[in-house]
Parts: C-alpha cells; sequence; structure tokens
C-alpha cells in the first residue's frame, strides 16, 4: 500500500473532482509502484491519477523516521480518523520527548471534536524574540515565519526593530488571530527603549483535516511532511522534482485504461495561497504534461488545479 499521505492526498483530489463535474466519483483501487496510481469510477467512466511528493523522503532519514514513528503513536491513540496532518516548510514531527508525548496529546485534543471533512490548526507553543535597535526609522527585520508579514509589522512600530520567529514556521490561517499577533508586537514595541529586547510566547498553526470517508479502507493519521532543509521557493530545485515526478506519473500511467488521467502533486508551503507549483509546471516541456487532463498540486489541505478539463 502506498504512503498514506498519498491515498488520502488522492481522495481530495477525486472529490474535488467529483464536485467540479457533478459526478460521483468514488476511490475503489490503487496500484502500486515508484508512482502509484490511484484509481476512481463513476457513471461518467474511470479515472486515473498518479499522486507524487515534491520532496525526497530519503534526504533526511532521521525526520522520515520521526515522521512514521509518528504517525503510528497516533494510531495507536483513540482519536480515529482519517486525519491529514500538513507539517509546514522547515518543520518536522518532534521524534524526542517530551516534545513527542507534547504533540501527540495536542494533535488527538485538536482532532478528537472534527466531523468529517473538517479542518482545523494544531496549536504549538513557540517564543517569538523582539529587539529594538535604533530610535530612527519605521522599520522592522524580521527573520523566520512571520518575515512574510514584515510590512504588516513595520507599519506599527516606531524605531528600528528585529523579531526573530524562527521558532514560528507557520502563522495562524485566521486573518484575526494573526492580526492580534502583529498587534501584539507593536504593543510591545512600544515598551522598549534602544538595546531592550522582550521574548514572548506564541502559537504555531499546523493544518489537521479529517477526510469525509476512509480511503480504500483507511482511518489512520497521515502526516503530510517535506525534509526541513527543502526550501519551496527553490526555483531550480523544484523545476528539477518536478519534471522528474511528470515523467514517472507519465510512464505510470501509459499502462492503464482511463477516460480521464491525471497528476496530483504534494507540495509544502505555508498556505496555498502561496503555492507557485504550476509556474514550475509551465516551465517545462509541454510534452510532460500535453497527455494529461488534469495537473493538481495539494497543498495545506487544498486542492489547487494547475490544468483542468473544459
Amino acid at each position: 500500500m502506498p504512503d498514506r499521505a498519498l491515498t488520502y492526498s488522492a481522495a481530495l483530489l477525486v472529490d474535488w473532482f467529483a464536485e467540479r463535474t457533478g459526478r460521483a466519483y468514488a476511490l475503489d483501487a490503487v496500484i502500486d509502484g515508484n508512482v502509484p496510481v490511484f484509481v476512481a469510477n463513476s457513471d461518467a467512466g474511470k479515472l486515473a491519477v498518479a499522486m507524487a511528493t515534491l520532496w525526497e523522503p530519503e534526504n533526511d532519514p532521521a525526520a522520515e523516521d520521526a515522521r512514521l514513528a509518528m504517525e503510528e503513536r497516533l494510531d495507536a491513540g483513540n482519536v480515529r480518523g482519517p486525519y491529514l496532518i500538513w507539517v509546514p516548510p522547515r518543520a518536522a514531527v518532534p521524534g524526542e520527548e517530551p516534545n513527542a508525548s507534547d504533540f501527540v496529546m495536542r494533535a488527538q485534543m485538536a482532532c478528537a471534536p472534527m466531523q468529517a471533512g473538517g479542518r482545523t490548526e494544531i496549536d504549538l507553543p513557540v517564543k517569538v524574540q523582539l529587539a529594538k535597535a535604533r530610535e530612527e526609522g519605521g522599520y522592522a527585520s524580521v527573520v523566520g515565519g512571520l518575515s512574510r508579514f514584515w510590512t504588516a509589522i513595520t507599519e506599527r512600530v516606531n524605531g528600528t526593530f528585529h523579531v526573530n520567529s524562527l521558532q514560528l514556521r507557520r502563522a495562524p490561517q485566521d486573518v484575526s488571530v494573526r492580526t492580534a499577533l502583529l498587534d501584539q508586537i507593536g504593543e510591545l514595541s512600544r515598551g522598549l527603549s534602544v538595546g531592550d529586547a522582550v521574548e514572548f510566547d506564541c502559537s504555531e498553526a499546523w493544518t489537521v483535516q479529517r477526510l469525509r470517508t476512509e480511503p480504500l479502507g483507511q482511518r489512520g493519521f497521515a502526516i503530510a511532511q517535506a525534509p526541513p532543509k527543502i526550501d519551496p521557493a527553490d526555483g531550480t530545485l523544484m523545476r528539477r522534482i518536478v519534471r522528474k515526478r511528470l515523467k514517472a506519473a507519465n510512464e505510470a500511467l501509459a499502462a492503464i485504461e482511463a477516460d480521464i488521467k491525471g497528476v496530483g502533486l504534494l507540495a509544502i508551503y505555508e498556505y496555498a495561497d502561496y503555492e507557485n507549483v504550476g509556474s514550475f509546471v509551465k516551465s517545462l516541456d509541454p510534452g510532460l504534461y500535453a497527455g494529461l487532463q488534469i495537473v493538481a498540486a495539494i497543498v495545506d489541505g487544498e486542492v489547487r488545479p494547475v490544468f483542468q478539463p473544459r
């Protein structure tokens, strides 16, 4: 059986296509291989989708071992899925105690009340540091997960500040929660003199979703996690992996008879809105996707189509 994250992502892609077409496609088989192909059927015909990750798990064996061990620990708990946890870029599930047990507890607490098809976030405690460098200027230098929001932070400070949010790889998706965090930084900045620094607690947020059904009878936890050193903004690396995956997917699909063929590419970004997988696909030789009716990225629990049937 393929990696559970691929199976669950295939179910998301099939559900998306069923909703788009108004046809009741049901995932009912998988042809395993280097690139597994998942088959779904409806009264409109057969859909075959090859699924692959846009990362190489073997690039970080320790992180991959921790991911698999964490899936086993979560499966052994009282909370039953199927659930899919999306680990943000540069992060990995903890493999050492007491952090591993703390993660299990937080994941189970977040997942327990979820309904089928639901989505929420697992809150993990992290610390952010704020330091004042100068009285002059109105500028915030930000490293870490909040660097994407440096302009919003700059608007909230008077003087020159440094923000270290390296522990925070993904801020909450809810705009109101995120705004409250940025407002907190602004309020703290007003109490600092030049040379002062303050550290405060906040939460890193990892997306988790509960699937509507049990894909191919599976109901455990799946964790989508790229090696922490992988940078999704590295265009050279991503283009190479996308090319490799599309080539392998075409080979896997060639021997399968289906009315519609497609490829689903699992990608790791902070938020689905910031993915740019389509730009990498379209920069390649069109022959790599000319025979596919669907090419889609599955990012942070969302299906982001690159190509789709008209």
